[in-house]
């Protein structure tokens, strides 16, 4: 049985070739890329839905009393297969998305369905109207994958989602795309309107949905396969149309936290030691440097670029396991996970962005990372095409390169210059040719401004295994801004990842 799609949701479409149809004859990616073909050509329509003023008017507290039941969750009837659970719309998920079932022989509509939740003590007015559609979901892994019920992954407001491990909770957060994030225009938010998910078999190690994105200048169409487990890996495939030109538009995006760490100074009156869902940003180029960026925040925006035309990959990495270091029995920020963008087509040239907002407490991202193409399509009729996996785990090792573990940094006793202090940890396919007496030699390279290093050194560091870089900087009054770049060599080669920081006055 087919369930007709809410004529409030039809106007989202201006042209009737993408009306109710078009929507429930997908079946697979390219019928979705024609769908966001047409509707690049369209003018933008936002949703009109309006909440019935009871969900409306819902905040925090009275959203999440709204639990789904889980004996009602989408396929859960199919056996030990992935399994799908819906959120209610109120607070701050107010527009709704419409799902689809690409069952073996048809696609058929997944009604929104009151029934399905318990409201607990939540007096609802027995008029109040039902909403057109969820706000949103996630996706439980068969239970045999750990013996119990795993939700991995979660889709929920504008193109945000979200996935986990088998043995580490959730942080990043990452969406479809960015646009606008930085170059002065107003950022926009395009949503996720509608999804289809591919009706799951025993024995499937994947789940498959397509989602359909939406906003005032751009359209696309989305898959996406995802692989529960100690690395959880989503394939993703995306073909995308700009309704008009953009400021930017960053591929790829996901936002963390980071309010202070090892290296801030001064650090806010907290007793945790450090407050941060990620720690860095690592970037591997082909035929060139693997970098680690330690995270950091002041009170201007920072904006770090690497441009390259050969990217390997790029993620934000939360290093620092140590629960010592966080001493937090609640958000554990010890236990979030990395995210590592691994490119497969589609990333030319261009530039891995990041961005980092001052904050004052752990409530909401401030990071945002992505890569920039360098060019984008002139028309809404010209495709941007890009697949790439997106890994969540516990972090990306960087071969067999000296990795860095932690970045300290202050000043010099009874002096005003600066030091810094840089662990560095042997990799399991690190070699040392030499003996015992043997220590690396460190280059530090400044750039962006004035500045001179005073001394740098290397120690061993018996307790990691591993060295220990020093260097001091000299800053003079009229520098704001310095680039830092440092490294460990053996002679002429590289053997570390390549140190990178941005100073600010």
């Amino acid at each position: 049985m087919k369930f007709p799609l809410p004529l409030s949701l039809l106007t989202l479409f201006a042209s009737p070739c993408l009306a109710q149809v078009a929507l429930e004859s997908v079946k697979d990616f390219a019928n979705l890329e024609k769908v966001a073909a047409q509707l690049a050509l369209q003018p933008y329509q936002a949703p009109t839905q309006q909440l019935d003023p009871f969900f409306d008017s819902l905040k925090y507290d009275g959203h999440r009393k709204i639990i789904f039941d889980g004996k009602k969750a989408l396929f859960g009837d199919l056996g030990e297969t992935c399994r799908v659970e819906f959120f209610h719309p109120g607070w701050m998920f107010k527009k709704p998305v419409i799902f689809y079932n690409m069952q073996t022989a048809s696609t058929v509509n997944v009604p929104f369905d009151r029934t399905h939740f318990n409201y607990h003590d939540l007096e609802l007015p027995a008029n109040a109207r039902n909403p057109v559609g969820y706000a949103g979901f996630k996706v439980l892994a068969p239970d045999s994958l750990i013996g119990r019920p795993f939700e991995f992954m979660v889709f929920m407001g504008a193109s945000y989602f979200r996935a986990v491990t088998t043995k580490l909770g959730y942080g990043i957060s990452a969406r479809a795309v960015a646009v606008n994030t930085i170059g002065g225009e107003p950022e926009e938010f395009p949503d996720f309107t509608h999804f289809w998910f591919q009706q799951p078999k025993t024995g499937d190690k994947s789940f498959k949905l397509l989602a359909l994105l939406n906003g005032p200048s751009i359209t696309g169409a989305y898959q996406f396969e995802t692989a529960p487990g100690v690395t959880t890996e989503m394939k993703i495939k995306a073909t995308l149309h700009l309704r008009k030109p953009v400021k930017m538009l960053g591929i790829a995006p996901f936002s963390s936290m980071f309010w202070f760490g090892e290296n801030s100074n001064p650090k806010p009156y907290d007793f945790r030691p450090e407050v941060h869902d990620s720690d860095g940003l690592q970037v591997e180029i082909a035929d060139g440097p693997t970098i680690w960026r330690p995270l950091d925040v002041s009170r201007d925006l920072r904006l770090s670029i690497f441009e390259t035309d050969k990217l390997q990959g790029f993620g934000l990495a939360e290093r620092d396991r140590d629960f010592n270091n966080f001493q937090d029995l609640e958000a554990n920020y010890h236990r979030r996970p990395a995210v590592w963008v691994e490119p497969m087509s589609g990333f030319g040239k261009g530039a891995v962005t990041l961005v980092e907002l001052s904050t004052g407490e752990e409530t909401w991202d401030n990071i945002v990372a992505m890569w920039k193409p360098d060019q984008l399509p002139a028309t809404p009729a010209e495709p941007l095409k890009v697949e790439y996996k997106l890994n969540w785990l516990d972090q990306h090792e960087p071969g067999g390169l000296y990795k860095v573990t932690s970045s300290r940094r202050g000043f010099v006793m009874d002096s005003d210059d600066h030091l810094y202090v840089i662990d560095f940890a042997p990799q399991r396919l690190t070699v040392n040719p030499h003996d015992d007496k043997w220590t690396p030699d460190i280059d530090v390279v400044l750039s962006g401004g004035e500045g001179k290093v005073l001394d740098k050194r290397v120690m061993r560091n018996n307790e990691t295994g591993g060295w220990r870089a020093f260097f001091k900087l000299d800053v003079p009054e009229k520098s704001n801004l310095l680039e830092i770049m440092m490294e460990l060599k053996d002679g002429a080669k590289v053997i570390s990842e390549r140190w990178m920081y941005q100073w600010r006055r």
